[in-house]
């Protein structure tokens, strides 16, 4: 039988980007909020210090900072009606585990969403028809659009100190960055990174085929950066240890030491790691959560309602 505790006002599984944000973002109000994060607590120092987070063995083949599917598996199903199959090996997803996330070993590859993927239905319609989409396929356009979002897709790259060259700065076409963005009010936070021989290479290709190439947007500093919170950012080692490990100079953009630390710093917030949430009760509708049941690290079960 799980420990009923007192209700609290926010209650956010999983603190990897999305919940680091959510949390740092209303623990500035008097609400109370509750993080519950299945994985343990983690910090650059001493997780991410070279030359132990470059062991490729660890991070990248044993996937130390990931699930451990072989213990706790996904699963999947498109319906009902199917059998829901395990996953036991990660593929291209890597779903995180521990204070940050995947937030800790993605790479850093920070793009916004083109115009068009707002309104997937709509474009799709005017370009080939209704009937190209099938009678059980969902498809909907977003209900917002690219020019409501724009605002914070600008705060985030502020706050990741991402490296980048717009190509559509306030309508202008920039020669260089990506002229087939939609247009953004301010430009990158930092310069792009430096490129290797191979970009150089590849760039004077495409521009004699006639393309237009662009350094890859990325939330890896390309300088010393201190973002609007005050959250300073090393500068890029170029060490080519991004994705699937963490960084030891802070130089990739990561919860744990950017958003995280800021909701810790406000007394209504409480974080809870090693919890594991088995279950999302729901009300008599079946349409409003209304709670969660989780283990906690020494296999209590609790119910938090919120």
């Amino acid at each position: 039988m799980a420990t009923k505790l007192n209700p609290v006002d926010v209650l956010i599984v999983g603190l990897g980007w999305t919940g680091g944000i959510i949390a740092k973002e209303l623990a500035s109000t008097k609400l109370k909020i509750v993080a519950l994060e299945r994985g343990g607590p983690r910090d650059t120092n001493p997780d991410f210090i070279d030359p132990e987070i470059h062991d490729e063995l660890r991070y990248a083949a044993r996937h130390d900072l990931m699930q451990n599917v072989r213990r706790e598996t996904i699963t999947f199903r498109n319906s009902e009606s199917q059998t829901a199959l395990p996953m036991r090996q990660l593929g291209s997803f890597l779903p995180g585990q521990g204070v940050g996330g995947a937030g800790v070993h993605w790479n850093g590859v920070t793009w916004r969403w083109l115009e068009w993927d707002h309104q997937a239905r709509t474009r799709t319609v005017d370009k080939y028809g209704e009937k190209i989409i099938p009678s059980d396929m969902h498809l909907q356009d977003w209900p917002i659009t690219y020019d409501d979002l724009e605002p914070y897709y600008d705060k985030f790259e502020k706050t990741c100190g991402t490296s980048g060259k717009a190509g559509n700065l306030n309508g202008k076409k920039i020669d260089g960055g990506n002229i087939f963005e939609r247009a953004r009010k301010e430009d990158y936070p930092n310069p792009p990174m430096i490129a290797a021989q191979s970009m150089v290479m590849f760039e004077k290709a495409a521009r004699n085929l006639g393309y237009h190439p662009f350094p890859n947007p990325s939330s890896n500093a390309s300088r010393d950066y201190v973002n609007p919170d005050g959250v300073a950012f090393g500068q890029c080692h170029y060490c080519g240890f991004c994705e699937r490990f963490g960084c030891e100079a802070n130089a990739k953009a990561s919860p744990h030491f950017t958003v995280i630390p800021l909701a810790l710093k406000n007394p209504n917030f409480e974080l809870r790691t090693n919890s594991i949430v088995l279950k999302v009760n729901l009300d008599s509708t079946r349409k409003k959560a209304v709670s969660v049941t989780y283990l906690d690290a020494r296999g209590r079960e609790f119910e938090q309602p919120a």
